[in-house]
């Protein structure tokens, strides 16, 4: 804009001088589109993404909800009962459908942070999210945190 304006500003007079700036400045950075008759769709805010996501991903949102906090703020009792509770969550008949390890990861990462040891807790989390992530999503993404 600078430029132009120094440019056009140089010699009024002088219309060629003026659309050699104005080719010059287009190269440089195109017109913008013209304005849209339409506004834009809002923003999702945190509130109404976390209700979508709560109705197709209730395990996820728990997780963020309740999993993260605490290990942010090394609440090693609060990681320990949520562990526990993430026990419960195992899918019904998990060790004939394919979730065989659920409850005793969960309750090994419960003892972990009940030991304050935040590496055994996040290798017990890494260690059922590589096994089960891909296939939990697959199958019972949608599934009600019980």
């Amino acid at each position: 804009m600078l430029l132009l304006i120094a440019l056009l500003g140089c010699d009024p007079k002088d219309e060629a001088q003026d659309a050699a700036a104005a080719a010059a400045l287009s190269a440089i950075a195109p017109p913008l589109p013209p304005p849209s008759s339409t506004p834009p769709p809002p923003t999702p805010t945190a509130s109404s993404s976390a209700a979508a996501d709560a109705g197709a991903f209730p395990l996820q949102v728990w997780m963020k909800q309740n999993m993260t906090p605490r290990m942010n703020a090394k609440d090693w009792q609060g990681m320990a009962d949520a562990l526990e509770r993430v026990a419960t969550f195992a899918p019904p008949n998990h060790a004939t459908v394919g979730y065989p390890n659920w409850v005793s990861i969960a309750k090994d990462g419960a003892n972990a942070a009940r030991a304050a040891d935040l590496e055994a807790v996040k290798a017990a989390c890494r260690g059922c999210h590589e096994q089960y992530k891909n296939k939990y999503r697959a199958e019972m993404r949608a599934r009600p945190v019980p």
